[in-house]
């Protein structure tokens, strides 16, 4: 009886599959389906599958509806499957991290009412040419969020306003020529901008907020040095060690910080915190009073109002901070 009891106590055996491996994982059932030349997703997963993997296979398009019997499922990888289309059919309501990157994709489809609880969604290395209006409506609990390497040139107004949760934002190696205004508005957590190696000019004033931003990657644009750029190199100025160079493969708790590596485009690769703003306003200045957005701030002395500049200080070096995604793709 003791022995009969002990055996109904011991985990079931995993059963094979005959085209992907099945392994366990603490309470996580990951199942290996990459590189198997799939053109659809193999029959007779087992159901309690937590983790599936799919990279690197045939299947130009899929269909997230196939996966709605796997009601445990969390994290689903379909990097390098050569997708040209995702439907979006269906309701996964516990996966919290999609991969979709490099890929063929030329569009994001609308994933709010198919995944309510994702957290991480990787599209970099698609053919993405713009997002819709709402791309993100419906993802409430998204922290990660990474478009690097598309070939994105605007972004819509009010796009991350669905994401109040979110850490991090990739809008690396792109297009893009411009931001929106309220871009960050309410994303009192963003921790880490990647905006590097896009055709950014300037940066709108008020852009930053008051954000606590501890990692800002700005450099490889064309920032254009004038009298517009007042604004940003005051930020910079006043964030230079928030600020650095991406590296690939080196995580961001071992790079130092780089202020001097976002630079003046029409002035011979000059610090933009070191533009001089030569015949451009200064405080004070009657018509200058939006030159300087989310700065000034009254002081009294005595009987004598001035005004002085207010920021948030940071410590000189940022807290360690550890991606939730591979530092590979951001």
């Amino acid at each position: 009886m003791p022995l009969l009891l002990l055996l109904l106590l011991l985990p079931s055996p995993l059963h094979p599959h005959p085209i992907c491996e099945v392994s366990k994982v603490a309470s996580h059932l990951e199942v290996n389906c990459d590189k198997r030349n799939l053109t659809v997703l193999p029959p007779d997963l087992p159901k309690d599958t937590t983790i599936l993997h799919l990279s690197e296979n045939l299947l130009y398009t899929f269909s997230l509806a196939t996966l709605m019997p796997y009601t445990r499922l969390t994290q689903l990888n379909l990097d390098r499957c050569e997708l040209t289309k995702l439907h979006v059919d269906g309701t996964l309501p516990v996966l919290g991290t999609l991969d979709l990157s490099h890929n063929q994709l030329q569009s994001l489809p609308l994933l709010g009412q198919t995944l309510p609880a994702l957290t991480v969604l990787d599209v970099s290395f698609n053919r993405l040419t713009s997002l819709p209006l709402g791309a993100l409506r419906g993802l409430g609990e998204l922290q990660e969020l990474y478009l690097k390497g598309n070939e994105l040139k605007t972004l819509p107004p009010g796009l991350l306003t669905p994401t109040p949760k979110l850490e991090k934002l990739s809008l690396a190696n792109n297009n893009l020529t411009e931001l929106p205004a309220g871009l960050l508005n309410g994303l009192e957590n963003l921790d880490t901008l990647l905006l590097q190696e896009n055709s950014l000019y300037t940066i709108p004033k008020g852009f930053f907020g008051s954000h606590l931003l501890p990692f800002a990657f700005l450099h490889g644009n064309p920032w254009l040095c004038n009298c517009e750029i007042l604004y940003f190199r005051r930020w910079l100025q006043d964030n230079a060690e928030n600020v650095y160079v991406w590296k690939q493969g080196v995580d961001v708790k071992a790079m130092t910080s780089n202020v001097a590596s976002v630079q003046c485009d029409n002035s011979d690769k000059f610090p933009v915190y070191e533009y001089p703003g030569k015949g451009c306003p200064t405080l004070g200045d009657e018509g200058d009073t939006d030159l300087y957005d989310y700065y000034p701030e009254e002081d009294t002395e005595g009987d004598k109002v001035r005004a002085t500049r207010t920021v948030a200080k940071f410590p000189t070096k940022p807290p360690s901070l550890q991606p939730l995604h591979s530092p590979a793709t951001v």
